[in-house]
C-alpha cells in the first residue's frame, strides 16, 4: 500500500509499505478521508521534538512510518477472529490513542489523560489497523466529508464543556476555532471570535460565524461586551501572546481554556494576585472522552453543523506535501486528502 513516511523536518515522501496484518481483535480500514490537523504540521516543521511514532505494534516496517493522521474516517475491510462489533463495509473512524480503563483517570471517564495512553494515529496511508475498541461506526448514508470531523470536533466539545456558561469569547479564528464558534454557537453561547488576521475574519464570516472581532481595532466593543457579562474564554491557538490575551479578557470566576498548544515552549508570566483575587480558573483541554466522541459522531450523522463550509481544499496522498505547504502558508484554511 502507499503511505506517507516522515524522515525529519519537511521531508515526507509517499512509499510503498506492507498492508497491516489484523490481529484477533483488531480492523483493517480502508482509509478514504483525512483531516490535516494543525498537531500533524508542527510534527511536519519539525517543531515537536518527542516521537509518538515509537510503539511496535502499529509500525509497518518503516520506524518513522507516518505522521499523526488521526482526522480519519475508513471502511473495514477486514474483521479479526474475535470482533463482534464491527462487519466488513462498516463506515468508521478510531481513536487518536488506546486507554488502559482501569488507572486513577479512565475510572472516573478522564480516558484522554491515561496513564497508559499510547498514540495509534496513522492516517495518511491506504490502510489502517485499530483496536475494535476504539473504533467507532456511523450510520449507513453519512458523508465522509463530514465524518473526517469526528476527531476534530470532538476535541472541540471537550474544551467547549469546560465553559459552563452563556458567553463565550475564542481566540484564534482558524479552522479549530472557527470549529468552536460553530459548535458553541449550535449550543446557544453567545460566541465573539477574535482574529488579528484579516483573511481569517473574512472566511469566518463568509461561512457563517457572528460576532468575528479584530482584538486590535475593534478593542473597545470587545472591552464593552467583556465587561458587561461573565465570559469564559478559550484560546484556539497556542503562544505567549493568544495566552495572555484570553487571560486578560476572561470574567472573574470564569474559565480561561488553553486549547491550543505551544511550540517550541514558550514561558507564561502571571501576577498570581490576579488569580486569588478574581477567582480565574485556569484550565487545559487535551483530546476527548468518549462522551465527546459520541457527541461529535451525532452531531455528524444528523448534519446539526455546515461542517464541510471550514474545507478549502482537497487534495489526494501523492499531494500530501503540497497540501501541508499550502495550509503552513495561508493558502488553504481546512484540508483534506481523499484516497480512491
Amino acid at each position: 500500500m502507499k503511505a506517507a513516511v516522515f524522515y525529519g523536518k519537511s521531508d515526507i515522501r509517499i512509499e510503498e509499505v506492507p498492508v497491516p496484518e489484523v490481529s484477533d481483535d483488531e480492523v483493517l480500514v480502508k482509509t478514504l478521508r483525512i483531516g490535516i490537523c494543525p498537531t500533524d504540521l508542527r510534527y511536519y516543521l519539525g517543531l515537536r521534538g518527542e516521537s509518538t511514532y515509537d510503539n511496535p505494534k502499529f509500525t509497518t516496517g518503516k520506524d518513522t512510518f507516518g505522521l499523526s493522521g488521526h482526522e480519519i474516517v475508513g471502511e473495514i475491510v477486514e474483521v479479526g477472529r474475535k470482533v463482534k462489533s464491527f462487519n466488513e463495509g462498516d463506515l468508521v473512524t478510531h481513536e487518536t490513542f488506546t486507554y488502559c480503563g482501569e488507572c486513577k483517570y479512565c475510572r472516573r471517564g478522564l480516558v484522554n489523560l491515561c496513564e497508559k495512553k499510547i498514540d495509534i494515529a496513522r492516517g495518511y496511508a491506504e490502510y489502517v489497523r485499530a483496536p475494535q475498541k476504539f473504533v467507532h461506526k456511523f450510520k449507513k448514508g453519512t458523508d465522509v466529508k463530514f465524518a473526517a470531523f469526528a476527531e476534530p470536533l470532538s476535541v472541540v466539545i471537550h474544551a467547549v464543556r469546560k465553559i459552563p456558561l452563556e458567553n463565550i469569547a475564542i481566540v484564534g479564528a482558524g479552522p479549530m476555532g472557527v470549529l468552536m464558534a460553530m459548535y458553541s454557537d449550535y449550543k446557544g453561547k453567545n460566541v465573539l471570535l477574535l482574529e488579528t488576521r484579516e483573511d481569517r475574519r473574512k472566511f469566518a464570516r463568509e461561512i457563517g460565524v457572528k460576532n468575528v472581532m479584530d482584538p486590535i481595532n475593534d478593542a473597545g466593543l470587545i472591552n464593552s461586551k467583556i465587561s458587561s457579562e461573565i465570559f469564559g474564554v478559550v484560546s484556539s491557538v497556542g503562544g505567549k501572546n493568544p495566552i495572555d490575551y484570553a487571560l486578560s479578557l476572561s470574567s472573574s470566576s470564569a474559565p480561561v481554556v488553553i486549547f491550543g498548544g505551544t511550540y517550541p515552549a514558550e514561558m507564561l508570566t502571571y501576577d498570581p494576585n490576579r488569580i486569588h483575587y478574581t477567582e480565574k480558573i485556569i484550565t487545559g483541554s487535551t483530546d476527548h472522552t468518549v462522551d465527546d466522541m459520541d457527541e461529535s459522531i451525532m452531531l455528524i450523522e444528523e448534519r446539526k453543523l455546515h461542517l464541510d463550509r471550514i474545507v478549502t481544499g482537497e487534495y489526494s496522498l501523492s499531494q500530501l506535501k503540497e497540501a501541508f505547504d499550502n495550509t503552513i502558508s495561508g493558502k488553504e484554511m481546512k484540508v483534506q486528502i481523499k484516497f480512491k
